[in-house]
């Protein structure tokens, strides 16, 4: 075969073309650090690395998750805290209620510390999250406690099981008309279920009569019966307290509850300030919207991973009860409406007819009506205290259950961070022996390239100085 000058020509200008792109190259992975500067230098490392990519963005938006998920969950824990503490504040004070005569004085100030413990566990539930109640399913624009009064108006439905049933006596102090042949105040044993509401109305309870009373009738309108004695109320017949929400039932009624509960329903206008918000405690209708309001399930679940997704958020009725806000909210009305006889007052009662009382005999019986009344009194709230105190002992366990559910979540969360954290490690490292260059044998590379560069420029220049004379 014959070689002339231009093939040596075109051989040594094609090989150091390819020692300037080898060079090139070189120079690239040094001064980015990567072995590649686009696909085509290498499909099988630029498709790894696209999925390495992948995974670190996946792995970045699960790890954001996580930490959403545990500031949620650290203000919900925060609240659940202050609730059991709140509660057993409200435990310490009925035991020393429980165990005292309480004058009137004390009744109120027994009542007023309680109502603010209420108020402030309202206050505790109404907690936000970047701007959205956290206790309140998915109705986050929906504080679970109201916040202020309003005149929003609802049909709503409650179902009460047994155990919701409390047996206590009831105190009543007839402002007139009490039957004859006795002084009030009247005490009457009681089996009672309570609304977390006052004043309702359309009170319908499937199977029994509904009857509405107030707390001093002497009997419910219309019948024969006082409202407050169980044992007098006819079988299937239940009497509603409109000013306490309570519902009085027959005592054989009472025992005999239905395994699926007692379903009440009844329609309230106007709320108070630290009522409870029906669309977030009981299936309900607004009355204006028409909008119905179920209590479906209501999780607020974060992904974590591929079919790895934790419940993040918790919600009021689980804890802060309409069980509980009924009972505490029943024991300040029961202290705040309760009432004695002034000598006075007495006085010009037995003093007219038909007592007609005077003398002697009139101011013992003014003293031993006080007396009655002060002991009759003192063993209905000690009975209401010691009640209490079982019921807030059922609500703090029922709390601690709730916050030990959250605790558990919170756990879980945790160690799905750390194994992101660590996903993400791995990930990196992964992507780095992909593309990542090793300087040292880069630039020893760079080197050889740059000495076989210099070579192939001399070996040219002599292919170049040769001409035609050479050769003559």
């Amino acid at each position: 075969m014959r070689v002339t000058n231009i093939m040596m020509s075109n051989t040594m200008l094609l090989n150091i073309r390819r020692n300037m792109a080898n060079m090139d190259k070189l120079y690239g992975q040094i001064s980015t650090a990567k072995k590649i500067q686009a696909p085509s230098d290498d499909p099988i490392i630029a498709a790894r690395a696209l999925k390495f990519r992948s995974n670190i963005a996946e792995t970045a938006q699960y790890q954001r998750n996580a930490s959403q998920g545990m500031a949620w969950m650290n203000v919900t824990e925060s609240a659940y805290n202050n609730v059991i503490n709140i509660m057993k504040s409200i435990k310490d004070r009925c035991i020393e209620a429980a165990n005292a005569t309480l004058e009137a004085s004390d009744r109120q100030a027994v009542a007023a510390q309680i109502r603010q413990m209420v108020l402030q566990m309202g206050t505790e539930m109404g907690i936000t999250y970047a701007g959205r109640y956290t206790l309140s399913g998915f109705r986050t624009n929906e504080p679970p406690v109201y916040l202020q009064d309003n005149v929003k108006r609802y049909k709503i439905a409650q179902t009460f099981t047994m155990d919701d049933i409390e047996r206590a006596k009831s105190y009543q102090k007839l402002a007139a008309g009490a039957p004859a042949g006795t002084d009030p105040p009247l005490v009457f044993g009681s089996s009672m279920l309570k609304l977390p509401y006052a004043n309702v109305v359309n009170l319908n309870i499937p199977g029994y009569a509904a009857l509405t009373a107030s707390a001093d009738d002497a009997a419910v309108p219309g019948q024969t019966y006082n409202p407050y004695d169980s044992a007098s109320i006819p079988p299937g017949t239940i009497v509603y307290i409109k000013e306490t929400g309570e519902l009085i039932l027959n005592e054989s009624d009472a025992d005999a509850m239905p395994p699926t509960g007692l379903t009440v329903a009844y329609d309230k206008s106007g709320f108070r300030a630290g009522d409870l918000n029906p669309i977030v405690y009981f299936e309900c209708s607004d009355l204006d919207t028409g909008i119905n309001y179920t209590m479906d399930i209501q999780d607020i679940a974060y992904e974590f991973s591929v079919n790895t997704n934790v419940n993040i958020n918790s919600l009021a009725k689980n804890i802060y009860t309409d069980k509980m806000y009924a009972d505490l909210n029943n024991l300040c009305n029961l202290l705040e409406g309760v009432t004695l006889s002034n000598t006075n007052q007495l006085t010009e009662k037995y003093s007219n007819p038909p007592y007609s009382l005077s003398g002697e005999t009139l101011t013992r019986t003014v003293n031993r009506q006080a007396a009655d009344e002060r002991a009759q009194l003192a063993d209905v709230l000690h009975e209401r205290f010691n009640n209490m105190l079982y019921m807030c002992d059922r609500h703090i366990a029922n709390a601690s259950r709730q916050q030990t559910d959250l605790g558990t979540r919170m756990n879980r969360l945790e160690l799905i961070s750390t194994r992101l954290d660590q996903d993400e490690g791995s990930y990196r490292k992964l992507m780095s022996d992909n593309e990542d260059a090793d300087m040292m044998e880069s630039i020893m590379y760079k080197s050889n390239a740059e000495a076989v560069y210099q070579a192939s420029l001399k070996a040219g220049a002599s292919i170049i100085q040769m001409t035609l004379s050479n050769f003559i």
